[in-house]
């Protein structure tokens, strides 16, 4: 045990004698794990993975509401009865899900991302045939309108232009993809 003592003695001081590692900025391990730090702007068509996965009525008071993000997450959201839905797909990020029921006098649902926030917009009457054909939906200061190309093929081409109550617009084409 006396043995032991000294070495262990000595391996402390060669270890207190290095010099200290560097610290590592913020900055520089997000940019180490392909994050991004505080100093890097986040991709808006990402969503923030730490924003909620539930929908509410009214995107954020400052969002660009013309300015779709991927919905990410949306294991919260309720779009009420459904019978059938949609999505709106821009490469393989969903921008927009849509559903309805059978019932024509009802109104469908759909939620889209906005300001890293969920919000839920509602369609007129029409339920899930007006989904599948295109509809416009509404939203707290903002319109969202669906225009698939004819036909019935579970997937067509659609341009979405999305409107604020200004009258400032923004199109989107992908695919509207039906079930």
């Amino acid at each position: 045990m006396r043995a032991f003592l000294p070495l262990a003695v000595l391996a402390l001081a060669a270890c207190s004698s290095q010099e200290p590692a560097e610290q590592e900025s913020a900055d520089d391990f997000a940019s180490r794990i392909g994050g991004s730090g505080e100093g890097a702007a986040l991709d808006p068509s990402q969503p923030d993975p730490n924003a909620p996965n539930v929908a509410v009525e009214a995107p954020p008071a400052q969002a660009d509401v013309t300015t779709l993000q991927q919905l990410g997450d949306v294991g919260g959201v309720n779009l009420g009865p459904r019978e059938g839905g949609c999505t709106f797909m821009v490469g393989e990020q969903e921008m927009i899900i849509a559903a309805g029921m059978r019932d024509k006098s009802l109104p469908g649902k759909a939620v889209v991302r906005v300001g890293d926030t969920l919000v839920m917009t509602d369609a007129t009457t029409g339920g899930l045939d007006a989904v599948k054909s295109g509809t416009n939906f509404e939203g707290e200061g903002f319109t969202v309108s669906v225009a698939p190309a004819a036909g019935e093929g579970q997937t067509r081409p659609a341009n979405v232009t999305v409107t604020d109550a200004a009258g400032k617009s923004q199109s989107y084409s992908g695919n509207w993809i039906c079930a």
